[in-house]
C-alpha cells in the first residue's frame, strides 16, 4: 500500500522496522513508513518521522505496551490488537486507541484509531453486567434462568445452596432436573400462556427435589424477556424457599384460631356465668321487692332497701362484664330506630337528678336549639354511654355541678354529628393517666377502684359503643380541676311518627287490681323453687292465679288439662326447654295453642329480645326480674290480645 494510499484513511498509520545490535538483539525500533495522520500526530511542527528511531525520539516507549506489542509481533510473526490510553498518539488525542498489528517483511504495520466511546459503551455493559450478576449471585432467593427449550443457563448461589447442586453441573440440562418432572410449568393456565407466546408473569407453589432427594417446597414466581435480536425468550425463575414462612403462618393461624376459640369459651364462659348469677339473684331481688309492701319497721325498711340497691349494683357490674364480652366476641349491635333524643335525655337527667342531689351537686342539662326534635339512633345504646358518663361525673366531684351539653352538626344528607359533652369540677385525672383509662378494667389509678368502687369497664364499653355508633368519645383532664368527656355519634334526621302502641302507659300501680291482670290464670314455667316462689309473690297480689310447672313437658301436659290466660316460660331447662316447649305448643291442636307466652330467661345477650319475639313469643322479660317490668309486659300482652279479640269479633 503506497503512501498516498495511507493518507486517505482517517487512521494512524506506521511501519516499524526493528535495529539490531552485533549479536543481532533488537535495541531499538525504526519507523520506517509512517502517513501523513501519523507525522502530524508526532510532530506537529511539521517534518516526517520516517528513518527515527523509536526509542531515542522518546526513551519512554521502550517500556510502552505499544514497544512491547510490537516486539511480540516481530518475534512472534502473529498479529495482534489491544486497546490504551497509553502512547503518544492516546495522550495526545486524550483517547482510547485500538491498534492492530501486523507482520511485514521488514517489521510491523500498526493501524490505530481512536475507539473512545465504543470502549466506554462496552465498559459500562460490562459494568452493568458484572453489578446485575453480583444482585443475582448475592440474591436471598433462588435465581434460574432457562432457555426456550427449558436448558439451565444460570444459577445463583442461593438456588445452589439450597438444591445442594452447582451451575457447572447444571448448565444445559433441562430445568425440570433441577426442579423436579413438570413443576416448573405443571400449571395448565402457565402452559397456555406458554404456548401463546404473550409475556409471563406467574406466580405459583411448587416442589424442588434438592441433590439429597429431599422435597423443598418453594413459590416459584416465573417470567420470560427477550435477549437483543433474539425471537425465542428465556424463562427467568425467581425461587423462594417458603417451609419457614408457611409453618409461621400455620402457627400463627393455629394461635389465631385458639384465640377465637378462648374468646368464644371466654363470651360462653360469661354468658354462663351471668346466667347462673342472675338465676339466685333473681331470688334475692324478688324477695327483697316484696318485703317493701310489707308493714317493716324503719330498720326493716332500710336493711331491704340496702339488699336492693346492692342487688341492683351487682347486675350493674354484671351487665359491664356480660356488655364487654359481646363487644370482644362481634355480638353486640346497635339498633337505630326513630326516637326523640331531648325525651331520652331528658329522663336519663331525672334519674341522675336525685344521685347528684344526695351529694349536694348540682346536675345541669342543656340541649342547643339545632338539635333535631328527631333522630335514629340506638337509644339503649345511647343511654347506656351517656349514663356511664353522668355516673362517672358524680361519683368523682364532690362539690361543684355536673353540666350535660348537647349540640348537633348537619353534616350533610340529612346525617347530624351529635355531639355530647359531661363536664364535672371533680378530682380530675393527671395527662398520663387519660389514655389508659379508656382500657379494660383500667381507672386512673389502683387506689381508685377501692376508693369509689367499680369495674373500670365503663368508659372502654362507652368509646367502643361510640364507634360502632360511627362516633367516638374523648376527654380533656387537669388534676384537682374535673374533667369534660365528649361523646359523639352520627343520625340522621327523621320524622317521628307517635303510635297508639308507642303511647301506651306502662306504669302500673301497686298492689292494685288492673284490668287484663285480676281474674286472669297464668301458668308459670321455671326448673327453679325459688324463681317461682318469686312468681308467685308478684302476681298473686294483683288477683292473678298462679299455676307452675318445673319443665317443658310438665308445661305441655299443664296446658293440656286448663285453660290459661298467659304463660311465662323460662327458656333454659332440663329435660325440654322454653324453646322447644313452645315451638310444640303452637303446633299442636290443644285449647292454649294460641295463649300468649312471654320468654324469662336470664341470658342477657344483644339481640336476644328480637330474637324471642321473632320466634313468635309475645313479650319477653329478663332475669333478674323486676316486679313492675313484668307486670307491664303482662299488661301490654294480655291487653293486646283483649283488643285483637275485640277487633276479630266486630269482623
Amino acid at each position: 500500500m503506497d503512501a498516498s494510499t495511507f493518507d486517505r484513511l482517517p487512521i494512524i498509520v506506521a511501519e516499524t522496522a526493528p535495529i539490531h545490535d552485533e549479536a543481532g538483539n533488537i535495541v531499538d525500533l525504526e519507523w520506517i513508513d509512517a502517513n501523513t495522520m501519523m507525522n502530524e500526530l508526532i510532530l506537529p511542527e511539521g517534518g516526517s518521522v520516517v528513518g527515527t528511531h523509536v526509542f531515542k525520539f522518546d526513551p519512554s516507549y521502550r517500556e510502552s505496551d505499544m514497544a512491547k506489542a510490537v516486539l511480540k509481533c516481530m518475534e512472534t510473526g502473529e498479529p495482534a490488537t489491544f486497546y490504551t490510553r497509553q502512547g503518544r498518539a492516546a495522550k495526545k488525542l486524550s483517547k482510547i486507541m485500538k491498534t492492530m498489528l501486523l507482520p511485514t517483511e521488514r517489521g510491523v504495520l500498526s493501524c490505530s484509531h481512536e475507539v473512545t466511546d465504543i470502549v466506554q459503551e462496552r465498559d459500562e455493559a460490562i459494568g452493568r453486567a458484572e453489578l446485575l450478576r453480583l444482585a443475582c449471585d448475592h440474591a436471598l432467593h433462588g435465581i434460574a434462568i432457562a432457555d426456550h427449550t427449558g436448558s439451565l443457563l444460570y444459577m445463583n448461589d442461593a438456588l445452589s445452596e439450597l438444591t445442594g447442586h452447582t451451575l457447572d453441573e447444571m448448565m444445559g440440562q433441562h430445568v425440570d432436573t433441577l426442579m423436579g418432572p413438570g413443576q416448573a410449568m405443571r400449571s395448565e393456565a402457565l402452559q397456555r400462556k406458554l404456548d401463546s407466546n404473550d409475556m409471563i408473569r406467574h406466580v405459583s407453589d411448587a416442589e424442588i427435589v434438592s441433590l439429597s432427594g429431599e422435597r423443598i417446597r418453594v413459590s416459584i414466581a416465573l417470567n420470560n424477556a427477550y435477549l437483543p435480536g433474539e425471537s425465542d425468550p428465556v424463562y427467568i425463575m425467581h425461587i423462594q424457599d417458603v417451609r419457614e414462612e408457611r409453618r409461621k403462618a400455620h402457627e400463627l393461624s393455629e394461635a389465631l384460631q385458639s384465640a377465637e376459640q378462648a374468646t368464644r369459651m371466654k363470651s360462653e364462659f360469661l354468658a354462663n356465668m351471668s346466667h347462673e348469677i342472675r338465676t339466685p339473684l333473681n331470688g334475692v331481688l324478688g324477695m327483697a321487692q316484696t318485703l317493701v309492701h310489707d308493714d317493716l319497721t324503719p330498720s326493716q325498711a332500710e336493711q331491704v332497701s340496702i339488699i336492693l340497691e346492692s342487688g341492683r349494683s351487682l347486675m350493674v357490674l354484671l351487665n359491664d362484664i356480660l356488655d364487654l364480652s359481646k363487644i370482644e366476641a362481634g355480638k353486640m349491635q346497635v339498633s337505630p330506630v326513630p326516637g326523640d333524643l331531648r325525651h331520652k335525655l331528658n329522663g336519663l337527667y331525672r334519674m341522675h337528678e336525685t344521685a347528684a342531689k344526695e351529694k349536694g351537686i348540682e346536675l345541669e342539662l342543656f340541649v342547643a336549639p339545632d338539635v333535631p326534635a328527631a333522630l335514629v339512633f340506638d337509644a339503649v345504646r345511647v343511654r347506656q354511654c351517656v349514663g356511664n358518663l353522668i355516673s362517672n361525673a358524680i361519683k368523682f366531684t364532690a362539690r361543684g355541678e355536673v353540666q350535660v351539653v348537647v349540640t348537633s352538626q348537619d353534616q350533610g344528607a340529612g346525617e347530624h354529628l351529635v355531639t355530647i359533652h359531661v363536664a364535672d369540677t371533680g378530682c380530675g385525672i393527671a395527662q398520663d393517666k387519660i389514655d389508659g383509662i379508656f382500657e379494660s378494667f383500667s381507672q386512673a389509678d389502683g387506689s381508685t377502684t377501692r376508693k369509689f368502687g367499680g369495674t373500670g369497664l365503663g368508659l372502654s364499653i362507652t368509646r367502643q359503643l361510640a364507634r360502632m355508633m360511627g362516633g367516638d368519645v374523648s376527654a380533656v383532664s387537669e388534676e384537682g380541676r374535673g374533667s369534660v368527656f365528649t361523646l359523639t355519634f352520627t343520625a340522621p334526621a327523621t320524622e317521628m311518627c307517635t303510635t297508639a302502641s308507642s303511647a301506651r302507659p306502662v306504669a302500673l300501680p301497686r298492689r292494685m287490681p288492673r284490668r287484663g291482670l285480676s281474674g286472669s290464670r297464668a301458668l308459670v314455667v321455671d326448673d327453679n323453687g325459688i324463681n317461682l316462689r318469686v312468681a308467685r309473690t308478684f302476681l298473686e297480689p294483683y288477683g292473678v292465679t298462679v299455676s307452675v310447672a318445673e319443665d317443658g313437658n310438665e308445661a305441655l301436659a299443664a296446658l293440656e288439662e286448663a285453660t290459661f290466660d298467659i304463660v311465662l316460660m323460662d327458656i333454659h331447662m332440663p329435660g325440654l326447654d322454653g324453646a322447644e316447649a313452645f315451638r310444640r305448643l303452637r303446633q299442636s291442636e290443644g285449647m292454649n295453642r294460641r295463649v300468649p307466652v312471654i320468654a324469662l330467661t336470664a341470658d342477657s345477650m344483644a339481640g336476644d329480645r328480637e330474637k324471642y319475639l321473632s320466634m313468635g313469643f309475645d313479650g319477653y322479660v329478663s332475669k333478674p326480674i323486676d316486679e313492675r317490668a313484668l307486670l307491664t309486659a303482662m299488661g301490654q300482652t294480655l291487653n293486646a290480645g283483649a283488643d285483637a279479640g275485640t277487633m276479630q269479633a266486630a269482623g
